[in-house]
């Protein structure tokens, strides 16, 4: 399992807004924990695409592959198939683009204004479920 937080692009702060940060994934059920291991903290996620237009906007005629869309437009789900391209085929994948809550102008919930630190705690939360599940399979045995 691999998770990434990132600022690729600010796109999807135009798009969810500054409180919110984009999830793109290439396993669902790993989403659903990953998402419900943020919420229980205080941050906000939601799931958006990579569709495979977000893909060929990736392709080049001059290069291996291209790292930016070939439009202004989808700039968040396409900078997540640049990145989907770099994840190996069995790996259960998790992009959290950040862009938005990772430095806010003004303080919202637990979060302070400027740097917030966004998702660290999330990761640490999935650490401890991860952590538990382990144990708790390895007890049983």
């Amino acid at each position: 399992n691999m998770i990434d937080l990132a600022t690729l692009t600010r796109a999807v702060k135009v798009a969810l807004g500054a409180n919110i940060a984009g999830i793109f994934t290439n396993d669902e059920k790993f989403m659903s924990k990953f998402k419900k291991a943020g919420d229980s903290i205080y941050g906000q996620h939601w799931h958006l695409p990579i569709y495979d237009d977000h893909r060929e906007d990736m392709k080049s005629d001059i290069a291996n592959l291209s790292n930016t869309g070939k439009s202004r437009f989808g700039g968040s789900s396409t900078a997540a198939a640049f990145l989907e391209i770099f994840v190996e085929k069995d790996t259960k994948w998790i992009h959290c683009d950040i862009a938005g809550p990772a430095h806010l102008d003004k303080p919202f919930e637990a979060m302070s204004a400027h740097g917030t630190g966004f998702g660290v705690q999330t990761l640490l939360k999935c650490s401890e479920i991860i952590k538990y599940l382990y144990f708790k399979r390895f007890l049983e045995k």
